[in-house]
């Protein structure tokens, strides 16, 4: 009895000065899955593409986020939608990235060479 006691002590107290809890992924490595699954949706040749998430509370109080995926074939060019295979996958990503965070607009702006996340 005395060392399960010992022992019960101990994994309570282990778990107590446990230090709080990493998030899975990087939002490099976030990113980069973002826009590896949206590119599946896209001309093989395009300037620049982005989705974009505006976050709002609804009438009743909940939480309604709009998204739009758009690209440019050049750069002067107007935006127009494309489906990516994953419509939800990028705004899955988004939202890990700001867990915790109030925010309203999010976007993941990318080109064949660079990304970008901006949100406010």
């Amino acid at each position: 009895m005395f060392f399960f006691l010992n022992t019960l002590k101990r994994l309570i107290s282990n778990q107590q000065e446990t230090p709080a809890a990493q998030p899975k992924y990087s939002n490099e490595q976030l990113l980069q899955w973002a826009t590896g699954c949206m590119l599946e949706g896209l001309p093989d040749k395009f300037y620049e593409a982005r989705v974009t998430c505006q976050c709002s509370k609804n009438d009743e109080g909940h939480q309604t986020v709009n998204i739009s995926h758009e690209f440019k074939l050049t750069e002067e060019s107007e935006y127009a939608k494309f489906s990516p295979p994953d419509d939800l996958y990028a705004t899955n990503c988004i939202e890990q990235i700001l867990t915790g965070k109030k925010w309203q607009y999010a976007a993941i702006i990318f080109n064949p060479q660079t990304t970008r996340f901006e949100w406010q």
